[in-house]
């Protein structure tokens, strides 16, 4: 084809016709500027249908680790619900007057509330896209601003679940120490286990009941309890609303 052109202008200014020269030499330059300008189009079109292959996948990644937390923090929710009914009933024996529920009964109660609850979610997969810089193909500004929202809702419910755990091991526990047998609410929580038996020692732990003391450390761990709830719940909210963006994103991809 190279050849072909060639011979044609040597053609032309053999029979000195300059101004077909040109006009031929012009066309030729518009041919070569469209086959680039083709030339990039395809290039470009090609780049962007392997960020567009890209960002789905991000997207589709992103939306099984959503998944997965969201599943983490309904469960969340569903202990610190039975804690809070729990804890309600311990809070309704509090008082100056001796407590109606037998020992037992408080062993068992409190072996439902003897520990916090810290729900585990995954940002593996969210830090990756991060760190690789992948979250900036997502092109919906919506989907990454509620991802951001996402995080910080995150961050506030850890601060406030590190606060609550240590909170509860340093005013909690060391409180129920002095007036109840911890070896006798494991006895109860774990039923049959032989590596748990009752403790030897005679004492009431329903008096710790009828302590002032006792009774604004209960309502401290409950408003924690509580905080902890509340933090829980947005962070399902926002887990929600990021799902929906991007599962509306990928439908109205395809």
């Amino acid at each position: 084809m190279i050849k072909f052109f060639r011979h044609i202008r040597q053609q032309l200014l053999t029979e000195n016709k300059l101004s077909k020269y040109l006009f031929y030499a012009i066309g030729e330059i518009i041919l070569v500027v469209i086959g680039i300008l083709i030339a990039l189009s395809l290039n470009n079109w090609n780049e962007e249908r392997k960020l567009n292959k890209l960002e789905n996948s991000t997207l589709y990644a992103l939306i099984g680790e959503f998944e997965s937390n969201k599943n983490s923090l309904q469960e969340c929710l569903a202990i610190l619900k039975e804690d809070r009914m729990f804890a309600d009933s311990i809070r309704m024996q509090l008082g100056p007057n001796k407590p109606t529920l037998s020992i037992d009964k408080m062993n068992d109660w409190f072996g439902e509330i003897g520990a916090t609850t810290r729900c585990e979610i995954s940002t593996d997969i969210l830090e990756d896209v991060r760190s690789s810089g992948n979250l900036k193909i997502i092109s919906r500004a919506d989907i990454r601003r509620d991802i951001g929202k996402w995080t910080t809702n995150l961050q506030e419910l850890q601060r406030e679940e590190d606060d609550w755990a240590r909170e509860f091991s340093a005013e909690f526990y060391p409180y129920t120490y002095k007036w109840m047998s911890w070896d006798d609410v494991d006895k109860i929580y774990y039923g049959d286990d032989p590596k748990y038996f009752k403790s030897k020692f005679e004492f009431d732990p329903r008096i710790m009941l009828q302590e002032f003391e006792f009774s604004n450390i209960m309502s401290i761990h409950y408003w924690r309890m509580k905080r902890v709830r509340e933090r829980t719940e947005k962070l399902l909210k926002q887990t929600e609303k990021a799902l929906e963006l991007i599962k509306t994103e990928l439908k109205e991809g395809l």
